[in-house]
């Protein structure tokens, strides 16, 4: 059955209660050393759905972290992420306010967690205390700008500084580039479809809109060619359903997908791409 999407001004309280403990968590472990604490992507947007979106997070500290502390807060982090009411995890970055004002090309952080870094973190086999970058973070530090929301600190306009347009079309260039190379859209279908729409919008119109993944699927069937509409929406429909999936089913929505049609959008995805470097 397909649910409604929701925002954080209307999102489940489970959800709400949860997200609100993990900013609790960064108040206690960072002290007056934390800036503030963003949300980002479906959820700030309006797109959120349980069982298939994440919790997307800034946070912002003024000064670095040590290593050994930057690899106990992650580890408590880690913790907390195995407490979430959600199959959707937690997804954030630390990075320190300097960062996030001069908004640099190469943008460090002082931790990163998904949930494919997990047990990694738990194992303490991440690497901490070093200059590492994340080609990712102008695409995540544009959602913050454009469609964010502070749950903790300083207003959004107040810590980010603005992001080029060409930083975060490279950022947002390389994540499309890995959704059409190989058969990653066999093994992730409808986040590389709906991913591929709101790419090809942000290629084609020059509006500079920020589109969540439902909303570049609501752009896809409007504006892409009718034989790839039925995908589109099933894409749609997969993603927005609120049937109940663990972590193997994640990637599909648990359902079937057409190989031969996954690998024709893909090749229609990447002919598009072609076209716009020209």
């Amino acid at each position: 059955m397909k649910t409604k999407p929701q925002s954080w001004t209307n999102c489940d309280k489970g959800i709400r209660d949860y997200i609100t403990g993990l900013v609790d968590l960064f108040r206690h472990r960072l002290g007056s050393n934390l800036a503030g604490v963003y949300l980002h992507g479906s959820l700030a947007m309006g797109s959120y759905f349980p069982p298939k979106s994440d919790i997307d997070l800034i946070i912002v500290v003024y000064n670095g972290l040590d290593a050994g502390f930057a690899g106990s807060l992650n580890r408590s982090i880690a913790g907390y992420a195995e407490k979430r009411p959600t199959t959707g995890s937690i997804e954030l970055s630390v990075i320190t306010l300097r960062t996030a004002q001069a908004v640099p090309s190469q943008m460090p952080y002082e931790l990163h967690y998904s949930e494919a870094w997990h047990r990694m973190v738990l194992d303490d086999r991440v690497e901490y205390g070093k200059h590492f970058t994340d080609p990712d973070l102008p695409a995540h530090l544009m959602c913050v700008r454009k469609r964010g929301v502070c749950l903790y600190g300083k207003p959004v306009d107040e810590v980010f500084g603005e992001v080029g347009w060409k930083d975060f079309m490279q950022s947002v260039l390389a994540d499309f580039d890995w959704t059409v190379s190989d058969k990653n859209i066999c093994e992730s279908p409808y986040y590389c479809i709906l991913n591929i729409c709101r790419v090809l919008q942000l290629l084609e119109e020059d509006g500079r809109q920020i589109l969540s993944k439902y909303e570049g699927g609501l752009w896809g069937i409007r504006n892409l060619p009718q034989e790839y509409s039925a995908l589109v929406g099933k894409a749609l429909e997969v993603y927005s359903s609120d049937r109940a999936v663990d972590e193997a089913e994640r990637k599909t929505g648990g359902v079937t997908w057409d190989r031969a049609e996954l690998l024709a959008f893909r090749d229609y995805a990447k002919s598009r791409r072609e076209r716009n470097r020209k």
